[in-house]
């Protein structure tokens, strides 16, 4: 029977209805997909994950342990292949300890790792809230994966990285992921597989993850995961040095009196008092912005550090009074700190007027400063100001 053009026309408007209908959206893809990874109820009330399991890199196979929050912090400790690998991310920027650099203390994270960081930390699958995250996500269509019929989704996410996923066209779970990785803190291409999905009181995690880059192999074996278990929340803050640490008395809120020296009297006597606050104002470097007078106004900005290389404190000072800087080293000899100017060569033999700080008298709620002045490269030492710290508690 042939059709009329009337009918020819209804049966094409009609495939094409039936079509549309078959159809699925991005977001119908994506809802099958997070169904598929079991009670959303459930994922809302999880707010941490603590993971043990197992890492193979370099052929080597060894304990993992990563923490990871609802708010996107992430904490490992990991083997790779000789060394030992710590890592540290609080949403935003991390830190890393990793030795394959040459460096024994940590860095901050750059631009790529933080994005493999943000990956790290997410919980399941980057479409959960993606949206909200600030994602935005394109259908690809339905392709073929190493022989598995998949939907294949391209994630962009805020800060301009973008993923392709593959989802299985059966299941709906993550089949395999496209992304930028990192490769001794270069971006590289990474594909990243996904398997041994198990049920953990009603939620879906993958326990297998295998990543490639370039000619490397990364392996996860999860063998644990507890749900909300209690963690030290400093994990994520990233360490200060054994040495600075040292120097943890100066920190706080303080009361100072300042005494000069008499020698008339052959005594002490008050010149002035004053606040000062002592703080961190990044991970091994501390801060004192103090002002008092002894005959004149000295308004000082003082730095403290320690440079590895050398072994040595370093202080710097600038002075308000004569606005010039000068420089300091020193060290710790029993329970006392040393620090002594030098010039621009570190020599100070060579300074034609040497100054010395000695913080002695130390404990928990108070400090004293004691400067001293040398004409004759330190054969003789004349009194200068007086510092007597005691903590202000509020």
């Amino acid at each position: 029977m042939e059709l009329n053009k009337k009918q020819y026309l209804l049966v094409v408007i009609m495939l094409f209805i039936i079509t549309l209908g078959n159809a699925q959206t991005v977001d119908d893809i994506i809802a099958k997909h997070l169904k598929a990874h079991g009670d959303l109820d459930k994922w809302d009330k999880v707010e941490s994950m603590k993971i043990t399991g197992r890492f193979t890199a370099f052929s080597v196979e060894d304990d993992f342990y990563a923490i990871k929050t609802k708010d996107g912090k992430y904490y490992s400790e990991l083997q790779l292949g000789k060394h030992g690998v710590i890592e540290a991310f609080d949403g935003k920027t991390g830190w890393t300890i990793d030795p394959w650099q040459d460096f024994s203390f940590p860095r901050e994270l750059n631009k790529n790792e933080r994005n493999v960081f943000i990956q790290k930390a997410e919980f399941f699958t980057p479409f959960y809230k993606y949206k909200e995250n600030g994602c935005t996500a394109e259908l690809l269509g339905k392709q073929v994966v190493d022989g598995v019929e998949v939907y294949a989704i391209k994630l962009e996410r805020p800060n301009g990285f973008v993923e392709t996923w593959y989802l299985d066209a059966d299941t709906y779970l993550e089949y395999k992921r496209e992304s930028r990785w990192v490769d001794f803190a270069y971006g590289v291409p990474a594909e990243t597989y996904f398997d041994d999905f198990r049920n953990i009181d009603g939620i879906i995690i993958p326990f297998f993850s295998e990543k490639t880059f370039w000619q490397r192999n990364r392996i996860i074996q999860i063998e644990n995961i507890e749900l909300n278990g209690e963690f030290d929340q400093n994990i994520f803050v990233m360490p200060r040095s054994n040495q600075i640490e040292k120097l943890n008395f100066l920190i706080g809120d303080w009361g100072v009196r300042i005494n000069m020296w008499s020698r008339r009297a052959n005594r002490w006597y008050k010149a002035d008092s004053t606040n000062s606050k002592i703080e961190y104002i990044a991970t091994n470097l501390i801060q004192e912005n103090i002002s008092f007078i002894d005959h004149f106004v000295q308004s000082n900005i003082t730095n403290f550090s320690f440079n590895a290389s050398s072994g040595n404190y370093f202080s710097t000072v600038y002075s308000g009074f004569s606005s010039e800087f000068q420089v300091f080293n020193g060290n710790f000899t029993d329970s006392t700190f040393v620090l002594q100017n030098i010039n621009m060569s570190c020599d100070s033999s060579d300074a034609s007027i040497q100054i010395k700080a000695t913080y002695s008298e130390i404990s928990k709620d108070s400090f004293v400063i004691d400067v001293s002045q040398s004409n004759d490269n330190g054969i003789n030492w004349m009194p200068g100001p007086q510092l007597v710290y005691g903590r202000i508690h509020k």
